[in-house]
């Protein structure tokens, strides 16, 4: 049985558009690995997993640090996941 935790943050405007912009940084990583893991798989090519991971630490890790990694692999998670 899985648990769920709500949790209501209480910030100040500027906090907020600070945790607003990391949201949406962390979308575009997700996109963007999600994105080249799908061409290579539309392409009849096996999913490069760890290259695809790299491109992207490297274009995002000045702005998400090491979350830019864990993006990359949460979404190689889901992959595996969905795999048949």
């Amino acid at each position: 049985m899985r648990r769920t935790n709500v949790v209501k943050l209480v910030v100040d405007g500027e906090t907020h558009e600070k945790l607003k912009e990391l949201g949406i940084i962390t979308a575009k990583c997700w996109n963007e690995v999600n994105w080249l893991r799908m061409q290579q798989f539309k392409k009849g090519e096996k999913v490069d997993f760890a290259e695809t991971e790299r491109e992207v630490y490297w274009k995002y890790k000045h702005l998400l640090k090491v979350n830019a990694q864990q993006v990359a692999r949460k979404n190689a998670e889901n992959w595996r996941a969905s795999s048949p």
